[in-house]
């Protein structure tokens, strides 16, 4: 294991007890994580997951953030759901690494109470946070409310925060015509459009297929057009086949065309003997 950067860490600055206190600390959370996660000899014999929690759960007030973030990382691997209300809490920490590091925590647990906390956190000041606890809320139980929870992030007016929320929706198994999910499909940005593209195709929603053609016929940015072609050959109705196969010979982009005539050929497929194939097989 390196700890190279924990050693660095500690400044001469510091008076001689607080630098052992320091490296206390930082210790003890490698001996955790080398002792329970990875399974590492230690001499003493590592208690069990819900008594290393507790202490893990403790660093997570550390002062030091590389402390904290170490500590919400081992509480993810050690998977214990005592710890699951402390890594809500530090959710909220002032430090992106720390938040991120609970978030992924979270979603590594897969309890469903945690998934108001990562909703909030889809407009966190923080991309890589906003992507973790989107990814998070794929991975915890279902709730029904979820949906509800995520599409008032469409609406946020941070681009990558409505990316986020476009992940999110993803990971759920239904979603629903709303108006926010259509308008998203006319958003500025070109990663939320693909997003709720994404988002509505994946449900095989029918309903989606109108507004899948559009993008289709109209949207600007080709890895739109690519994600509207592939959704709708996921979805699989006959009526849009003649426009797939005008794409698949006049859309600009490579991509669009490959993913049209992929679309074009599942949708045949599916209806022969529902098999499905990727472009290039």
């Amino acid at each position: 294991m390196d700890v190279s950067i924990l050693l660095n860490s500690v400044t001469p600055k510091r008076p001689a007890l607080s630098m052992r206190a320091h490296f206390r600390f930082h210790f003890l959370v490698c001996l955790l994580l080398c002792s329970v996660v990875y399974g590492c000899y230690v001499e003493t014999p590592s208690g069990s997951p819900e008594a290393v929690s507790r202490q893990l759960v403790e660093l997570l007030i550390d002062p030091d953030p590389d402390v904290r973030r170490t500590a919400a990382e081992a509480l993810g691997k050690v998977g214990h759901m005592s710890s699951n209300s402390s890594l809500i809490l530090a959710l909220n920490d002032q430090h992106a690494r720390v938040r991120e590091a609970a978030a992924v925590a979270l979603g590594r647990l897969g309890n469903g109470e945690s998934g108001t906390a990562l909703t909030a956190h889809l407009t966190d000041p923080d991309e890589s946070v906003r992507m973790a606890s989107a990814l998070a809320l794929g991975e915890i139980e279902f709730s029904a409310d979820r949906e509800v929870q995520v599409l008032p992030v469409l609406r946020h007016p941070q681009g990558s925060a409505r990316t986020a929320a476009t992940r999110a929706l993803l990971s759920l198994d239904t979603v629903s015509l709303s108006t926010d999910l259509i308008n998203a499909l006319r958003d500025p940005d070109v990663r939320v459009r693909q997003g709720a593209a994404a988002a509505l195709g994946e449900t095989g929603n029918p309903g989606g297929v109108p507004h899948l053609r559009s993008l289709l016929r109209t949207d600007g940015a080709a890895s739109v057009r690519a994600e509207a072609a592939f959704r709708l050959g996921k979805i699989g109705e006959n009526s849009v086949l003649a426009e797939l196969s005008r794409a698949a010979e006049a859309d600009p982009d490579a991509r669009v065309r490959r993913w049209a005539r992929w679309a074009v050929q599942q949708i045949r497929l599916s209806h022969e003997s529902g098999s499905e194939r990727q472009p290039g097989q």
